[in-house]
């Protein structure tokens, strides 16, 4: 384990929710694999969390445009679910900043849904992610562009930005029915329209997920008012294509 002067650095190098959301323990097995994954473009491990039900993960990588999309292709891949996640992003000596993504996950497969993810399958969700980051697996190939089952359109959906602090409106607020690769085909979405995740809060409660994600340009400016019509619109299409029958919040 890190020396507790090492992970009283690593909680400072992240934003103040983050130490506020987590204890000693937690962020000590965080700091462990950010310290363990060394020139690997990302580090996988399990930690103990009574927060929300389910196996806690934490994902360290290189923070790049795109990653929440290339961190969720690889749970969809391995067959796992997101219940709940949290994004956060720290500032270090490396090139690029480290991201420090956390995500509460169960077994896609309703039989498998009681049983905790395995050591052996968190070892796999690593190495898929290591290979879908250095370019070594083919998506496409292993069925990750498979469509999943749009949302009902009789279920309502609600696409927003919200105003925050500064007054600027980058949080981008998505209310939905739950389904297995929603997080995927948000995050590709919004990957698509070429704006970086700053933070995302992801929470799924019964049959409804409550997405927020925390948006700017790619040059790190507010998203302005029509660039933020073009991708409220990407997102519903995203949840269903037939974006006519479903209801935004403008």
């Amino acid at each position: 384990m890190p020396s507790e002067e090492s992970v009283r650095l690593f909680a400072s190098s992240l934003p103040g929710s983050y130490r506020t959301n987590f204890s000693f323990g937690a962020i000590a097995e965080h700091a462990k694999l950010s310290l363990a994954r060394e020139a690997a473009p990302a580090n996988v491990g399990s930690f103990l969390s009574d927060r929300v039900p389910g196996t806690a993960l934490c994902v360290i990588a290189d923070d790049r445009p795109g990653l929440l999309a290339t961190i969720s292709a690889a749970l969809v891949l391995c067959g796992l679910d997101v219940i709940e996640a949290e994004a956060y992003t720290r500032k270090t000596d490396r090139k690029l900043d480290e991201a420090v993504d956390i995500f509460w996950v169960r077994h896609e497969a309703a039989q498998r849904r009681s049983l905790r993810v395995s050591p052996p399958e968190i070892d796999q969700l690593r190495q898929t992610l290591n290979g879908l980051l250095e370019g070594k697996l083919d998506r496409r190939r292993l069925g990750d562009d498979n469509k999943s089952t749009p949302t009902p359109s009789s279920t309502e959906t609600i696409v927003r930005f919200i105003e925050n602090a500064e007054g600027n409106f980058n949080t981008l607020e998505v209310e939905t029915g739950d389904r297995s690769g929603l997080l995927l085909a948000l995050s590709r979405a919004l990957y698509n329209q070429r704006v970086q995740i700053v933070g995302s809060q992801v929470k799924t409660r019964g049959e409804r997920v409550y997405d927020r994600f925390h948006i700017v340009e790619l040059d790190g400016s507010p998203v302005g008012p029509t660039r933020r019509l073009e991708i409220q619109v990407a997102i519903l299409s995203a949840i269903d294509p037939v974006i006519e029958r479903q209801r935004a919040v403008l």
